[in-house]
């Protein structure tokens, strides 16, 4: 594949697109509803029309993924494929708000090696090819050189499938970056917004649940100008993950301590103590311990939250099958511990139980490994939570039945 000659057409295909998107933008269109909040109009069909047709023109053995088209039912087994957002921005465009985007993506193993964003009203076309640096309208672009959060602008936006039922997952994340930088712009384009960090017009940029068609293009843009890509724990980002961090790569631990507190997927906007459960797994001689995948990261005794309407013992025993695979049999109740600092993201507080485990050992949920530990073997410098403390308190009990 010859990249550069395919980017050329490419180019052709997306300004054709645009050309589209401009001429319906300011004539009559159809708009429907794919949620409650959730706009699709007829010029994001007619734009994903053309852009699909003129891909599998020029590469029919690529699989093409659209945003209006999509479904989840479809499987690839190319090692590479495209990802076309025709609108992205389609309620701007709706409200005949002059903020929209195409977005255009070729990936390969879930990686972009090239990257298209156009804003056809404005006329700016930026575009990246990996190792080859990031370009507006013919000339390079560079992510800013600010060092601070406080003298930073942020951008942003809100998942439209999850805002109206869970704000509270959301807006504590904003409220935090608010009172900490220079201000939070919220525009509706995701691609533009990273295409904006790529130019140095923003210092960041956070948004949960977005789909690979929003990223793919924008992430190359980020990289290839010099900045930098992750989800809210600081992990490396590919545009399959459901967060996204990117930044100058200045100011991005600073954003990262903010974001890896609020996951939406972790985060409890509750003001009370967290109830959890915490399970020390004896297998013979040895005990187990998971290596987190998340934030605080380090090895844990295998444990997680109690749901609603549950009891601490069958939270216990969930949560050990969850992460180890093991079946469990609760042996007793070692303890309480309820220091404020023992989580660093909320105030939990945990019940410990000891459990005996059978079966295959196998590293599940949460826990990126698992593994058996003698005593003598527990990485004690490399625990998280309070759990040194937690296995202490284990071991006097079983040394001297206190």
């Amino acid at each position: 594949m010859e990249i550069h000659k395919l980017f050329e057409k490419v180019k052709e295909l997306v300004k054709s697109a645009g050309s589209v998107l401009k001429e319906m933008y300011d004539s009559t269109y159809e708009i429907y509803h794919k949620g409650k909040i959730d706009l699709v109009t007829t010029a994001d069909i007619k734009s994903e029309e053309v852009l699909k047709k003129g891909l599998k023109e020029l590469t029919p053995d690529i699989p093409v993924i659209g945003e209006e088209s999509f479904s989840e039912k479809e499987k690839f087994k190319s090692s590479y494929c495209w990802m076309v957002d025709p609108l992205d921005g389609t309620t701007n465009f709706a409200h005949n708000l002059p903020w929209f985007a195409i977005s255009v993506a070729l990936l390969k193993e879930k990686e972009p090696i090239l990257g298209i964003i156009y804003n056809p009203i404005i006329d700016e076309f930026f575009y990246a090819i990996k190792g080859e640096g990031a370009y507006l309208n013919e000339k390079p672009i560079k992510v800013s050189t600010k060092e601070k959060l406080i003298d930073s602008l942020l951008c942003t936006g809100f998942p439209v499938s999850k805002i109206l039922d869970s704000p509270d997952l959301f807006i504590p994340l904003f409220e935090e970056f608010m009172k900490r930088c220079q201000g939070v712009r919220r525009f509706g384009s995701a691609a533009l917004d990273l295409a904006y960090v790529a130019c140095g017009r923003y210092e960041g940029f956070w948004e949960p649940y977005l789909k690979p068609w929003d990223t793919s293009a924008g992430v190359l843009l980020v990289k290839e100008a010099g900045g930098e890509v992750t989800d809210y724990f600081g992990n490396p980002y590919h545009p399959f993950l459901n967060t996204i961090v990117a930044s100058n790569g200045k100011i991005h631990q600073q954003m990262i301590e903010l974001t890896s507190k609020y996951h939406p997927e972790y985060y409890k906007p509750r003001k009370n103590p967290l109830p959890t459960v915490d399970i020390i797994i004896e297998v013979e001689d040895k005990i187990v311990l998971i290596y987190r995948k998340n934030y605080p990261f380090g090895w844990a005794i295998p444990g997680g939250f109690v749901d609603y309407g549950e009891t601490l013992e069958s939270a216990a025993i969930r949560e050990a099958k969850e992460e180890t695979n093991l079946d469990i049999e609760l042996l007793y109740l070692l303890g309480c511990y309820s220091d404020p600092k023992r989580d660093p993201r909320f105030h939990t507080i945990t019940t410990v139980f000891v459990a005996k485990g059978k079966g295959e050992l196998k590293a599940k949920d949460d826990a990126k490994l698992a593994k058996l530990f003698k005593i003598e073997e527990i990485p004690w410098d490399d625990l998280a939570f309070d759990h040194a403390k937690i296995l202490k308190d284990y071991l006097k009990r079983k040394k001297y039945g206190i």
